[in-house]
């Protein structure tokens, strides 16, 4: 074989892996993606958005109050502290659940779920985050835990989710907040079905290895004449 063959199958070879991994990371970067969108908290409002999916699996929510305001000081948002141990008790009790809000969710083909807010998780001056838990309360602030698994399933494939904002106790009536449908992969947690594509979140270490070696490559390239090898 001679080097300038060796080279170009060389350079072919990291062409393909190159290829394959675009099409891998590119398969992770959409798995990873959240989806944001503007809703207003008022009883009857409903909106429809598209939510893709590689595997069927749950829909998980979450609330994102921007509004700039000082949610420190804003006791309808709830506040996570609670009472007692869940684990000994089987209930997760919070001391001030904030003003109640319930969203039904829906796709094509299947039951609709509704979904609750839970008081605010990550509490600041810029954002307030209320998770949306379809393991709804027993009587307000108090819940059955670990939450049941009776999320909306979201089919492989493009998904329409219709929501309808059924309750929203005041203050919060006619605020408008970001709903924010989180992602189904990520560092923290994901699908199941998805493990394979977790290492594609480690995409800048593959773009590392990949210039390193076509480096390589074009060193030994020009470093070296025209020659054979046995």
């Amino acid at each position: 074989m001679t080097v300038a063959r060796f080279r170009w199958k060389s350079w072919l070879a990291w062409l393909v892996t190159s290829l394959l991994l675009i099409l891998y990371v590119r398969a992770g970067l959409l798995a990873s993606k959240a989806y944001e969108f503007a809703i207003k908290l008022e009883p009857g409002y409903s909106k429809e958005f598209e939510v893709y999916r590689f595997v069927e699996g749950p829909l998980s929510m979450e609330l994102q109050f921007r509004d700039g305001a000082n949610h420190r000081r804003r006791p309808e948002l709830g506040d996570p502290a609670t009472q007692g141990d869940w684990r000994e008790s089987g209930i997760l009790k919070f001391d001030n659940p904030g003003s109640a809000i319930r969203i039904v969710a829906s796709v094509l083909d299947a039951a609709p779920v509704t979904y609750e807010a839970m008081p605010a998780s990550a509490h600041g001056v810029a954002l307030a985050t209320r998770t949306l838990t379809s393991s709804l309360s027993l009587s307000p602030g108090v819940y059955k835990w670990p939450a049941e698994r009776n999320k909306l399933q979201l089919h492989q494939g493009a998904n329409v989710v219709s929501i309808n904002v059924a309750t929203v106790e005041r203050p919060l009536v006619g605020e408008d907040v970001e709903l924010w449908v989180k992602p189904a992969l990520g560092f923290e947690a994901g699908d199941a079905g998805l493990s394979w594509l977790w290492p594609s979140l480690l995409w800048p270490i593959f773009f590392i290895v990949q210039l390193g070696w076509a480096f390589a490559l074009w060193r030994a390239g020009t470093g070296t004449r025209p020659s054979s090898v046995e």
